[in-house]
């Protein structure tokens, strides 16, 4: 499907500015791109130009600007191949410069970042765990995007948990980034949502008695469907579906070849694989207490997804609605951000719920 290009700046810039794109970059984006199938490259040369600062900051010493750079690149990176599907080969190849970037920057980051590979079935996910300075071990939070989407994404949402004293732990999971190549999206996440568990209470420096989970769009869903494991403390979802079936006809075409690429499939043969895709049966086994954020204004997942949600759970449950959001509220990050990363903070560390 041909895409016009204002469609796509509409509906992809929030979330490129709350991600942390600079202004004057996506402006430079902007004007290059006549037709998407420029979109990847306009996206790769910027990123290529912060690799050779990032480059040049390393050689003088500057640790810290190399590390800004390097993240900078692999999220430009991320940009080039969000929702791009004309050329497999050059969405892979950008989410290999992605990954390399990032594990460049890692170490030069505040706080670091440790990558981690963790076992799940048929494949290793990739993680990126950071941990800020405390006196003891902090709680920690595992980040699941959509998706489509990466945990080089995540960076400016990491920050608010570790203003808070939270620890992090962003995850590809199947389905994406280049988790996708060995296992493709999956229904049932609270399996690898329980290994990504697995690997982080094998660990000193965060305290695994206090995990926390937030999920973001298709990761709203997997987030809930984790939610079961009792090992959890407390759960985010925002944005999210509570049975793709009964939205998937809404759903603007490219979220639906998102998810269908994430899938391994067609988005015509996706249809038949919908129906596992459904919190209907599950959210009743959740004992830990659950934030839903929605949106008035949600083009991919309507309101009543989330109304649903907060129905059929029986655990401690917040509900907060902002009628003037976007999809994933990536419009409103000033009131939103804040205010999931203060409820987590309040669950995690044992004080009076804030929402």
């Amino acid at each position: 499907m041909n895409v016009p290009v204002a469609k796509v700046l509409s509906e992809r810039l929030p979330r490129i500015f709350a991600a942390g794109a600079d202004h004057s970059d996506v402006q430079r984006v902007i004007t290059q791109v006549t037709d998407m199938s420029l979109w990847p490259q306009a996206w790769l040369a910027l990123a290529t130009g912060y690799e050779r600062q990032g480059e040049t900051a390393l050689e003088n010493g500057a640790h810290t600007t190399a590390g800004e750079a390097f993240a900078r690149q692999a999220l430009y990176c991320h940009f080039g191949q969000f929702a791009f599907f004309g050329d497999e080969d050059l969405k892979r190849r950008l989410q290999a410069i992605q990954n390399v970037a990032y594990q460049r920057a890692a170490p030069y980051l505040s706080p670091p970042g440790i990558h981690l590979e963790i076992a799940t079935t048929g494949a290793m996910m990739r993680g990126v765990l950071r941990v800020p300075e405390a006196d003891r071990p902090p709680p920690c939070v595992i980040l699941v995007p959509g998706a489509d989407s990466t945990k080089e994404e995540f960076q400016t949402l990491e920050a608010v948990f570790h203003r808070r004293g939270l620890a992090t732990c962003s995850v590809d999971g199947p389905g994406q980034g280049l988790t996708r190549a060995a296992a493709k999206l999956r229904p049932d996440f609270e399996v690898p949502i329980g290994h990504v568990l697995d690997s982080l209470q094998q660990r000193e420096d965060i305290n695994t008695q206090k995990i926390g989970l937030w999920g973001r769009s298709f990761g709203a869903y997997a987030a809930l469907r984790g939610a079961i494991d009792q090992r959890l403390s407390a759960v985010v979802s925002i944005g999210g579906f509570f049975d793709l079936p009964t939205v998937w006809a809404r759903m603007p075409y490219s979220t639906q070849e998102s998810i269908a690429y994430a899938m391994g499939l067609s988005v015509e043969d996706a249809s038949s694989a919908l129906p596992s895709y459904t919190l209907k049966g599950h959210l009743g086994e959740v004992r830990c207490p659950v934030l839903i954020v929605h949106s008035g204004g949600d083009e991919v997942c309507p309101v009543t997804e989330s109304e649903h949600m907060v129905s059929d759970l029986s655990a401690p449950t917040s509900y907060q609605l902002f009628e003037n959001g976007n999809h994933v509220c990536d419009n409103l990050t000033h009131t939103v951000r804040p205010l999931m990363g203060d409820w987590l903070q309040s669950i995690l560390f044992g004080r009076t719920t804030p929402v």
